[in-house]
């Protein structure tokens, strides 16, 4: 959708009126909120839903990434919504129209009469969580890296704090599935992934898999002191870790690279090419190391 003003966005939604419980303009990288007659409201998004942090599964963000409209399910105080997010550019910005819909007696939800709210709940939830979740390692993926890192930037622009990325990569990942097989590599992916994921604080940071044997960890608030202690743990951790395969102990390591944003306004694809660079200066300085650099980028 294009209009040439919020107002024509705003005398468009009025049309849905009736039609939907909820109607309202979202701003998927700051979260915020407008309701139907264009006021601004004090909250977030996601602080509909109760939840305190964004959604794992944003179906807004993704409207605007893939520049499509997307559907998903939300659960809230016994009711079962049907969330449908589009894109609406405005000039030169884009929004996104979300229009919720309370369907928990439709039947779209199968068996709902016969599960409590809490089975029910977690059933939505787990479906979310899917569309997010590497299958393999059990952390993030690049979907949820691509959704979630621009709120982030955001979210640490506003608060005048500092954002914190490690991109790492497993040394010789190549060999390893050319010697041992790619069952062996898997299974040296599973053993770093739970490494990373013990090493960050639950519900503040996270870590997701950004393609092959490359990982991301976001470390919010943490400056560049602190990254560099995470990410010397975490090299530590998995320089003295074996993984048993076959009758083999197969060692590895790890090449990292940090960057730590600080009061920059830079997109999230800038910010990921900055990190992604420093780890490959850490292959350059000969693998099972860290590059840390802000400068010269």
């Amino acid at each position: 959708m294009s209009f040439s003003s919020k107002q024509e966005v705003l005398d468009s939604i009025l049309k849905f009126k009736g039609l939907y419980d909820v109607v309202r303009i979202v701003d998927p990288g700051k979260k915020s909120v407008e309701d139907k007659d264009g006021t601004a409201v004090n909250t977030h998004c996601y602080d509909f839903w109760d939840k305190g942090v964004p959604c794992e599964n944003c179906v807004t963000s993704r409207a605007l990434n893939e520049n499509n409209t997307f559907h998903k399910i939300e659960f809230k105080k016994g009711i079962i919504y049907l969330i449908t997010s589009c894109p609406v550019k405005v000039k030169e910005d884009t929004y996104a129209l979300e229009l919720l819909k309370d369907i928990t007696n439709t039947g779209i939800i199968e068996n709902e009469s016969i599960r409590s709210e809490e089975e029910l709940e977690k059933s939505i939830e787990n479906l979310n969580k899917k569309l997010v979740i590497d299958d393999l390692t059990g952390t993030y993926n690049r979907r949820f890296i691509n959704e979630r890192l621009p709120a982030e930037i955001f979210f640490a622009l506003m608060n005048k704090i500092r954002l914190s990325l490690i991109m790492m990569d497993v040394d010789d990942f190549k060999n390893i599935n050319d010697s041992y097989s790619h069952m062996a590599g898997d299974l040296i992916l599973k053993e770093v992934s739970e490494i990373m994921k013990s090493s960050i604080r639950m519900n503040i940071d996270w870590v997701a898999r950004f393609g092959g044997d490359e990982f991301l960890i976001c470390l919010n608030g943490a400056n560049e002191e602190a990254s560099l202690r995470i990410a010397e743990a975490i090299r530590q951790r998995a320089e003295k870790t074996a993984v048993e395969y076959n009758g083999n102990k197969i060692k590895t390591s790890l090449s990292i690279g940090i960057y730590t944003l600080d009061n920059e306004d830079i997109t999230a694809e800038e910010l990921l090419r900055r990190v992604d660079m420093n780890m490959y200066e850490a292959k350059k300085m000969g693998k099972n190391t860290i590059f840390q650099d802000k400068m010269n980028h």
